[in-house]
């Protein structure tokens, strides 16, 4: 009996592939804990596994594993690069990593990749006026804030954020 030859790369990633879906699937996710967006339907394969890599980061992250979950977000966008989920996800760690420069960088790729849809635009902008407000932007971090009310009305952090800049504006 001849020994069985290792699997080609292509296999080896299509089998990760397959894991990551069926693995995020029998957990019985059905959305991510923080809102985000789920992939439409008919979306490829490789962006529906970087979709539960981020949904796996933002537990990590959610956990105070900051530099873990930017590791698995990287492996998410890695597999998908066009992946919005992966890029918003990024984008909202290297806030909290208060690497304000490259939160800007991911949130406008979001922009990019989603183009008019509400619901990115405004968590695109959330993310960014978080980047403004971080740089010391004020001004900017207020058009920001200002952009996510005018697109989720109801946003409470959009209303503290606007709030915290208002005051800081006054102060000055």
């Amino acid at each position: 009996m001849r020994p069985l030859a290792p699997p080609s790369v292509g296999a080896r990633i299509a089998a990760a592939l397959l894991a990551a879906i069926v693995w995020g699937c029998g957990a019985g996710r059905m959305s991510a804990p923080t809102g985000a967006l789920e992939p439409d339907p008919g979306t490829p394969p490789r962006e529906v596994a970087a979709y539960h890599l981020v949904e796996d980061g933002r537990r990590q992250l959610d956990g105070g594993q900051t530099a873990s979950a930017v590791a698995t977000f990287q492996k998410a966008l890695a597999l998908a690069p066009s992946s919005p989920h992966a890029n918003l996800a990024l984008a909202e760690a290297k806030v909290r990593q208060r690497e304000f420069r490259a939160a800007l960088v991911y949130a406008d790729r979001v922009l990019r990749l989603t183009g008019d849809r509400s619901e990115w635009r405004w968590r695109a902008a959330l993310v960014r006026a978080r980047a403004f407000e971080g740089m010391g932007d004020a001004a900017r971090a207020h058009t920001e804030f200002r952009r996510v009310l005018d697109e989720d009305p109801t946003n409470d952090d959009a209303k503290a954020g606007l709030a915290r800049v208002e005051s800081d504006e006054r102060l000055q």
